[in-house]
């Protein structure tokens, strides 16, 4: 499943505790891409309209209907997405990694915050997997506890914002591969917060995802190898 060269062997035992915590960023990356492609395949398999996880509030009979009408679809979604978030923990261990020598303050911050946001996504989550469990049981969902979720969603992205910002002043920027990790890690906040004035490019959010992963893999393979 992973890279053959997340995992070459190390020399000496410094230089294997380095390289594990590379190949371990790089395998957590690559799990996290996988994990977001599943959650795409699994909100496009549902019916146009219909939403595992809605980005912006909506009324109760729209967010009902993914969990009450295809519960197995929804699980998945989620499944997909609990992958995700303990992936993303690790990529942002390694991220803590690459950064701590630069500005160890700000990488403590980083990595603090990268977990608070992961205990948010978590927590939120939880809501739609009971939810669904629930449906599948006989037991319909009537009455979501919407703002509680809406306000999750919105500190886990928050979170999410800060967590990358912190890491992207102070990443390495010497190679054009650490420039542009550099880069989308500083605009995915700005785009981020531009969404709240702008809910239309909530939609974006996802997509830095989609593209940062394989860059984090292919980085944290590069450094296991050095």
């Amino acid at each position: 499943m992973f890279p053959a060269k997340c995992w070459k062997s190390p020399v000496g035992y410094k230089a294997m505790n380095h390289k594990t915590m590379w190949q371990a960023a790089c395998a957590a990356a690559v799990l996290a891409f996988i994990a977001a492609v599943a959650q795409a395949t699994a909100a496009f398999s549902l019916p146009s309209g219909v939403q595992a996880q809605p980005a912006v509030p909506v009324a109760v009979d729209v967010f009902v209907q993914a969990s009450n009408l295809y519960p197995d679809i929804t699980l998945g979604f989620f499944g997909a997405d609990s992958l995700f978030v303990i992936s993303y923990v690790v990529v942002f261990a390694g991220l803590y990694a690459a950064t701590r020598e630069r500005a160890g303050t700000l990488a403590v911050m980083g990595l603090a915050v990268g977990v608070l946001t992961a205990g948010l996504d978590a927590t939120e989550n939880a809501f739609y997997i009971t939810y669904a469990l629930g449906a599948k049981a006989g037991m319909p969902l009537e009455a979501p506890a919407l703002p509680l979720i809406y306000l999750l969603t919105n500190l886990k992205w928050m979170a999410a914002f800060a967590t990358l910002l912190a890491f992207g002043l102070v990443f390495p920027r010497e190679t054009w591969l650490e420039r542009i990790i550099m880069g989308l890690m500083l605009l995915f906040p700005l785009v981020g917060v531009l969404g709240v004035a702008a809910p239309g490019l909530i939609a974006i959010r996802g997509l830095f995802f989609l593209v940062g992963m394989p860059l984090f893999a292919v980085y944290f393979g590069k450094r296991a190898r050095a």
